[in-house]
């Protein structure tokens, strides 16, 4: 039998606050059950052993898995059980830039961008980007929001702030991908992450239909600061990311 007591213990807490169906709780210890024990190409065990195991009725295990097989982590297989076709996507904040390395790690990568404009600056992001603001005078930055896809499946919603000061005309040059590639390419500048503060926070309607998520599964957040290689007081970008936490790992 698989042990998946730790699995349960860290969704606990989560399980709890939300008061969800057995059956969504099971998926969430399954969950945990793939990304801590199981590799791609092996097997789950049995709905019987599982439903043994968790002491549910094999109809929750059946709901379980059907949600898991519509979130492309398992596949059905006649006579053989539920195939792991997919785990969570481990990302390490020290690696970089995202789309660069997700991409070195084999899976495919598209970004799209939903809003690029210049918009207010208000005390707060100028504190982030160390802008002086006068209340004389009016201050603004670029704002960059982008939906970032893995292997075909929407992963993360960036919102990029950037000091002009450093990249006057950024909205003519961005596109698609890497905004740090686009930069350096553009501006011969390298950007470096300085520091990163990660919480859990839960979707808005809107979050969560553009991240095809469901409204009561948390995002993890994460706010990087991002100056310049050679200079770590110079911050040229503020972004808050924010990706769905069943499918997707931070590395510390």
């Amino acid at each position: 039998m698989i042990e998946v007591k730790q699995a349960r213990h860290d969704r606990h807490e989560r399980r709890e606050a939300f008061d969800q169906p057995r059956y969504k709780q099971l998926v969430y210890a399954i969950e945990g059950m793939i990304s801590k024990d199981f590799v791609v190409g092996s097997y789950l065990p049995s709905e019987n052993d599982l439903a043994l195991h968790f002491g549910v009725n094999r109809h929750t295990v059946r709901r379980a898995i059907d949600d898991l097989v519509a979130a492309g982590f398992v596949l059905r297989q006649q006579g053989k059980g539920s195939l792991v076709i997919n785990q969570h996507i481990e990302y390490a904040l020290s690696s970089g830039r995202f789309t660069t390395t997700l991409d070195k790690l084999g899976h495919s990568t598209e970004t799209h961008i939903i809003k690029s404009e210049k918009i207010p600056c208000n005390k707060k992001v100028a504190s982030y980007l160390g802008i002086k603001v006068d209340v004389k005078e009016s201050h603004w930055v670029y704002m960059i929001q982008t939906s970032r896809w893995v292997d075909g499946n929407p992963m993360s919603l960036i919102t990029h702030f950037l000091n002009p000061e450093y990249v006057p005309g950024i909205e003519n040059y961005y596109e698609d991908g890497s905004l740090h590639e686009c930069i350096q390419r553009h501006y011969d500048l390298s950007l470096i992450r300085t520091s990163a503060l990660i919480s859990a926070v839960m979707p808005s309607n809107e979050e969560a239909l553009l991240l095809k998520s469901a409204l009561t599964k948390p995002l993890l957040k994460v706010k990087s600061f991002n100056s310049m290689a050679d200079c770590s007081e110079k911050i040229v970008e503020v972004s808050v990311s924010l990706s769905r936490s069943d499918r997707f790992q931070i590395k510390v």
